[in-house]
């Protein structure tokens, strides 16, 4: 139940208010929330993906702690909210991130990021050396994929053993700024979940696999905790440079996926959540570990009884960026109809062209692919491009490419859990109609949209409300995380999505053995 708290010495009651920080790829989003679940206010900022070699992903921690600090003191000056109202703060992090903290507290590597494929190699010494499906039904995770950090410390300790011996501790970036707020190193299920060596089971670092395939010690690793787990007495200097209060209640909080997931209101496995961001993701929430065989999902620890199954992929909106990136001077001229908004004159552009972009498929591997059959060698494609194809048909084709790959997880989830009954949508595109349209065309299912669609920010405020008790148990549904939106699948354009998704899936594994016929000629050569 959502309660009020009185000032003490004064009569009225107060409203309470709780922040939710979004730290995300390709930028974080700080946001107030009022007890229900209401934005008051959102504070953005972007900061570049860096790629220094081929395969390298990485950003700079700095940037982002920065950022942090940034965005909430923002947000807070545009609520106009006195900081004594605002009663807690959780975090939403983006997962799998893996960097090297030095005995100083210092990063010694930058942030490696999920779609860094440099440990490519290595995870394939994984999947030859040890039984993955045994690692797998520990772990949850698909260890032999380069997109875990468990293959990236190997990379480390093959590459750089000079910068391992002067590690501290391996942490993700969630991990790094509570370290600098508080001086605690800490991290949660999930995130711990996430880098391919913790055991779901016993909610633990796995001493076996510590040992075993990575030969390092368990306090080179920060401590578990739940994400329910709240930390008090945050260094002054940075609660007065966001402009919180000293005291303020500070949830761990957890991966960006799980937070989605919590603030779409999905507490079982009743309902799923749909997402797309800088990726994009379907998840349910489980009872009891699901480790299906062929590892076509993921599976990590949530709280001490719950588990978060499902499957994501690379490819969400990082590809409309990369459009925004590499086309901008093109976009800009026409984005001013939109308030200069490019990602809205892409909903126009989608929306004057017919469904399935007259015969335009686009395969949006930029960044590999993960889920189901996690292809770390899978490349961009634009099949079927003609002359009389302009950019708006290349920006719908990129939108439904990006939702042909999240169907793909979707039959898998329908396959292996019971059938959901609900698909509740959050992240950046459940802000574009038209991209909803698309998907409930193609899903062949409504999607409900919450009033809130800041979902993984929602999430970690919610977190943040049950440290500081204002909320009693986490299936409780705030008033913002109720449908506001449903969208209704069209039955013609069903049966012609299903239709392109056949021939784009038949066209994705064509492209996927001509790979793999040319990485054998390039070996025979060698």
């Amino acid at each position: 139940m959502v309660s009020k708290w009185t000032i003490k010495g004064k009569g009225s009651a107060m409203q309470e208010y709780f922040m939710g920080v979004d730290i995300g790829t390709s930028g974080t989003r700080a946001v107030l929330f009022d007890a229900s679940g209401y934005e008051v206010a959102v504070s953005r900022q972007e900061y570049p993906l860096l790629c220094p070699q081929q395969g390298w992903m990485e950003l700079d921690p700095e940037v982002i702690f920065h950022a942090v600090i940034t965005t909430v003191s923002r947000c807070i000056s545009l609520s106009g909210i006195p900081k004594d109202q605002i009663r807690g703060l959780g975090i939403s992090c983006l997962m799998h991130s893996l960097m090297a903290v030095s005995r100083d507290g210092r990063p010694i590597t930058r942030l490696i990021t999920w779609a860094d494929n440099r440990s490519m190699e290595e995870a394939e010494f994984i999947g030859k050396s040890y039984p993955v499906q045994q690692l797998y039904e520990k772990t949850g995770c698909r260890v032999h994929h380069p997109f875990y950090p468990i293959s990236k410390i190997l990379w480390f300790k093959k590459h750089q053993p000079e910068l391992v011996r002067a590690t501290s501790r391996w942490m993700t970036i969630k991990d790094y700024i509570l370290f600098k707020w508080f001086g605690e190193p800490i991290t949660d299920y999930t995130l711990a979940s996430a880098q391919g060596f913790f055991n779901i089971h016993t909610r633990d670092w796995d001493e076996d696999i510590l040992k075993e395939v990575l030969g390092i010690k368990r306090g080179t690793l920060c401590p578990v905790a739940s994400c329910l787990h709240a930390l008090k007495g945050m260094k002054r200097e940075y609660a007065h440079a966001m402009g919180l209060p000293d005291d303020i209640t500070v949830s761990i909080g957890s991966g960006d996926g799980v937070m989605a997931n919590l603030g779409c209101g999905v507490f079982d496995d009743t309902a799923m959540s749909s997402t797309i961001g800088t990726s994009g993701a379907l998840r349910t929430t489980v009872t009891r570990p699901v480790t299906p065989e062929g590892q076509p999902l993921w599976c990590y620890a949530f709280t001490d009884d719950r588990w978060v199954a499902g499957g994501a992929i690379n490819n969400g909106g990082v590809v409309l960026k990369w459009f925004r990136d590499n086309f901008q001077v093109q976009f800009e001229k026409e984005a001013e109809a939109f308030g200069g908004k490019i990602y809205r004159l892409f909903d126009s552009y989608a929306e004057e062209v017919p469904p399935g972009s007259q015969g335009l498929i686009f395969l949006p591997y930029l960044a590999g692919e993960r889920n189901p059959d996690w292809n770390a060698r899978a490349t961009g494609v634009m099949w079927g491009l003609t002359y009389a194809h302009t950019r708006k048909h290349l920006v719908r084709a990129a939108m439904e490419g990006i939702l042909f790959r999240l169907f793909a997880v979707y039959e898998i989830l329908e396959k292996y859990l019971a059938p959901r009954h609900k698909i509740r949508a959050g992240g950046g595109y459940a802000q574009s109609r038209i991209w909803l349209s698309m998907q409930a065309d193609l899903f062949g299912r409504r999607i409900e949209v919450p009033k809130v669609t800041e979902a993984s920010a929602l999430g970690a405020a919610f977190l943040a409300m049950a440290a500081a008790g204002a909320v009693d148990r986490l299936d409780k549904m705030l008033p913002a995380m109720k449908a506001q939106t449903v969208i209704e699948p069209n039955p013609e354009n069903h049966s012609l999505y299903r239709e392109i998704y056949q021939k784009a899936m038949t066209l994705y594994e064509t492209t996927k053995n001509m790979v793999l016929e040319n990485e054998e000629g390039e070996h025979a050569e060698e």
